[in-house]
Formats: structure tokens, C-alpha cells, sequence
């Protein structure tokens, strides 16, 4: 009976020690993949979520301020000082000398004062007539009403329009005549921060007006110039 209860307890302690044994590997198990979840959790932190408003948002800002600065418009002066080379001519030759002129405005629509001095036109080889229609010589003083084109951008068409006074010069002798004028020139401005400086060239045509009994032969002209201007 002794034997029996002893075998029986035998069993009992081992059924007991075995189920401990499970009992404490797999709270072993449990508590190992406790401790690998909170390491993973201290590795780093989670990724904010997705958020494409926010993105797209952030994307356009900055097409926007490439935008913005691509299209900045470069620095004009409210006044521009020009000097350049110029050339003469009734479509007899070319008579050199030089312009100045002062433009007002910075936008589309300006004003300018111009001046110029130049030669009379050397005729060509085989011209059967004596000498120039003007002279010894010609300055002309203008004033003109301008049309910038395109007043955004490095180019600038600019047209204008207006009148003046020619002054011929003769041996001994001169005169005066009205002139109106047309002008189509081209300026390109370089693009300084703190200056408007542009390089261009220009065509003028003058069509004399009332004049002086000493010009009656005057007829149309025209004058071909190059420039460079400074605006602060």
C-alpha cells in the first residue's frame, strides 16, 4: 500500500515538475518577446504619418519662390544718362559724329532728350553732284515721347516719337529747320543690382519742316546710332 502511494506520489511530482518546467519556459518566451517589442520601441521613433497636404503644400512654396525669382525684374533707374556713335545720311553716304540723350521714366511709357553732332555725309565714288545737301555739318536737338514694349525682362523694343531742331552748317553761312522725328531702337539691359545699365542701338528718321531760306534743299535724313546707357 506504502509502495503504491509512494509510486503514486513519485508520478504526481514529476506530472507536477513538468508542467512548472512548460509553465516557466513559456513565460520565459513571453517575456523575451516583452523585452525584443520595447527594444524595437527604443530604437527610434515611429514615422510620423503620411501627411500630402502638408507636402504638396511645402512642393508649391518652393515652385513659387523659383517663380517668383526667375521672373524678378531687374533694377530701372528712373533716368538714364546715354553716349554713343553716330552716322548721318541722305542715302549719299555717311557723314560720323556722336549723340547723347537722357531718358526719364521706368515704365512703359517715358519721355527722352537727345542731341547729336555729326559730319556731313562723304557722297560716294561717282556722285556727279557738287557737295551735300548737309553742308559742312548738322546737330540736332529732339525731344520725344517713348513706348517701352516690353518693360519686364533684359530686352527692351522701344519706340519713339517727337520733334526738333536741326542747325546746318555752311560755308560762311547757316540755318535752322523744324524736323520731326520716328525712332525704333533695341536696348539690352545687363542686369546690375544697383544700376540700369544697357547697351543698344537705334534708327532715327527726321522728316524738315519749316526751315530757314538758306536750307531749301534739305530733304529727309536719317541716323543710324549705338548706345550705352547709366541709370541710377
Amino acid at each position: 500500500m506504502a509502495g503504491r502511494f509512494f509510486s503514486l506520489a513519485r508520478i504526481l511530482f514529476a506530472s507536477l515538475s513538468v508542467y512548472a518546467l512548460c509553465s516557466v519556459c513559456i513565460e520565459a518566451r513571453e517575456a523575451r518577446a516583452d523585452e525584443a517589442t520595447v527594444t524595437v520601441g527604443r530604437a527610434g521613433p515611429r514615422p510620423p504619418p503620411h501627411q500630402p497636404d502638408a507636402l504638396a503644400s511645402d512642393a508649391g512654396d518652393d515652385d513659387s519662390s523659383r517663380e517668383r525669382e526667375r521672373t524678378r525684374d531687374v533694377y530701372r533707374a528712373p533716368f538714364r544718362l546715354q553716349l554713343g556713335p553716330s552716322a548721318i545720311t541722305t542715302g549719299r553716304g555717311l557723314g560720323m559724329g556722336l549723340g547723347v540723350a537722357a531718358d526719364f521714366g521706368r515704365g512703359t511709357v517715358g519721355a527722352r532728350i537727345a542731341a547729336a553732332w555729326m559730319r556731313a555725309e562723304r557722297p560716294s565714288e561717282g556722285d556727279t553732284q557738287a557737295s551735300s545737301v548737309l553742308a559742312s555739318g548738322l546737330a540736332q536737338y529732339t525731344g520725344e515721347l517713348t513706348l517701352d514694349l516690353n518693360k519686364h525682362g533684359p530686352v527692351h523694343p522701344v519706340l519713339g516719337m517727337g520733334f526738333g531742331v536741326a542747325h546746318v552748317s555752311k560755308s560762311g553761312t547757316s540755318g535752322n529747320a523744324g524736323v520731326g522725328i520716328a525712332r525704333l531702337a533695341i536696348e539690352y539691359a545687363i542686369g546690375l543690382d544697383d544700376a540700369d545699365v544697357r547697351i543698344g542701338g537705334s534708327i532715327t528718321g527726321a522728316l524738315p519742316g519749316p526751315m530757314d531760306r538758306e536750307l531749301p534743299d534739305l530733304r529727309p535724313y536719317a541716323i543710324v546710332g549705338g548706345n550705352i546707357a547709366i541709370g541710377f
